[in-house]
């Protein structure tokens, strides 16, 4: 029986949507994600196609479909395919038409949109009864890897929907404890109008999310500033991790909580010490490692393998950490991370690891997937869903049971149970 398992960084509403989607991320050329393609067709009656989750680093040909082979199978539908980063979006000429209806600025260019183009607004969403349905799924599947925590960590997140997710776990719709970044340019009308550390019930508010070019940064994390928020920013490139320790170091700390580095996907020798001063935190995500390998390998240096997705460094730097699925863009469970953070590998396959010397024990890697007060901010005398302290068990009643230690690594153990606040939310039927 250990402290539940939390997921630092998931897109809970982007998670539901992709399982209403056409899944495309088996496919493995352009033919096979056509074949797919075609056969879902007629299920979708006139509306809009979605499909979810090619990656060209995934296909045989190493490139995108094009437009006109996603028009000659899908008969006239609109057709929007999402990348499995979440970050672009592939229409076919059918809803670039209907979304370039209104004749403004804001009609798609180029063969890929990028997924906060203003013209996406004009899609059909998920009608919410469908999104609903798919989200409690969704629950339940994250309380069978013993989930009992997320930090939803969308960049587009509003109060709006923050107040929807909180409705959503006061209704039992997700069964975990939920907290939330929001969208930085979202910071400067919720903090005039609520206290300093804002929640919404149900659901805790870590920070302002930034996702932005490195050149944009920097007056993101001062927009936030302004208000005593702190940031979560997205730093995948030495570039993007950069400009967000310039800021930060340039910002000082923030009124409240705790700066976030998400991803910390290449960071550059030196970086990791001028983290460390600036008392940031950082989500790391393991699993990149095992579902990316063949990319990596591809398009980067040896010497940039080594620093890639750094957690031995981390640990050593004494920088607070905590492991990350980024959900949908991998579906690994936390042992999964844990897995990956250990072996830098997929087990059985033969190939060296991504950057051995960051290899951590499995003590270290059991500590990156349960929930840390440390990463998420203090917690704060009267929230009610934590109670004063840093320890792991300070949910107490926040547990998951094991049919074995994890730390003995065994490929085969199994989440017998679940419990938040004391009641068992799953537990396997045999």
């Amino acid at each position: 029986m250990l402290p539940g398992f939390h997921d630092s960084h998931v897109h809970l509403r982007a998670a539901a949507a992709a399982r209403l989607s056409v899944d495309l991320s088996v496919a493995g050329s352009i033919p096979a994600l056509l074949a797919i393609l075609q056969t879902s067709v007629a299920e979708f009656n006139g509306r809009w196609i979605r499909g979810w989750g090619w990656d060209e680093s995934a296909l045989r040909e190493r490139r995108a479909p094009t437009v006109a082979e996603i028009d000659a199978i899908t008969n006239g539908h609109p057709c929007a395919l999402h990348h499995r980063t979440g970050k672009v979006v592939l229409l076919n000429s059918t809803a670039r038409r209907i979304l370039a209806g209104a004749g403004d600025e804001t009609a798609p260019t180029g063969e890929l949109v990028r997924a906060d183009d203003p013209s996406l607004l004009r899609m059909p969403r998920q009608r919410e009864q469908s999104l609903e349905s798919s989200l409690n799924a969704l629950s339940r599947e994250l309380a069978a890897m013993g989930l009992t925590s997320v930090t939803e960590a969308s960049a587009t997140n509003t109060w709006d929907d923050i107040a929807q997710y909180e409705t959503w776990v006061n209704r039992g719709v997700i069964r975990q404890r939920v907290n939330a970044l929001l969208a930085v340019d979202q910071v400067s009308a919720v903090a005039r109008n609520r206290e300093r550390t804002p929640s919404r019930g149900g659901v805790r508010v870590l920070g302002a999310k930034v996702a932005a070019p490195s050149d944009g940064i920097a007056e993101c994390v001062r927009h936030a500033r302004g208000f005593g928020w702190p940031v979560a920013v997205h730093a995948t490139e030495p570039d993007e991790l950069e400009a967000a320790l310039v800021a930060i170091e340039a910002s000082g700390p923030p009124a409240w909580g705790r700066d976030r580095i998400e991803h910390l996907g290449l960071p550059l020798p030196g970086q990791l010490e001028r983290i460390k001063a600036t008392g940031t935190a950082v989500t790391t995500n393991p699993a990149f490692l095992t579902e990316r390998a063949p990319k990596y390998r591809e398009l980067l240096s040896p010497v940039e393998q080594e620093w890639l997705y750094p957690v031995a460094s981390v640990i050593s730097h004494g920088i607070p950490m905590a492991g990350a699925s980024d959900r949908p863009v991998t579906v690994a469970t936390p042992l999964d991370t844990m897995s990956a953070a250990v072996y830098r590998r997929r087990r059985g396959s033969g190939t060296e690891p991504l950057g051995v010397r960051e290899r951590i024990t499995p003590d270290d890697a059991l500590g990156l997937i349960t929930d840390k007060d440390e990463v998420d901010g203090p917690s704060r005398e009267g929230w009610n869903h934590r109670r004063a302290s840093h320890s792991p068990w300070s949910r107490t009643a926040d547990t998951v049971v094991l049919g074995d230690d994890p730390r003995r690594m065994l490929e085969q153990t199994q989440v017998m149970a679940t419990f938040v606040g004391g009641c068992m939310m799953w537990r396997r039927e045999k």
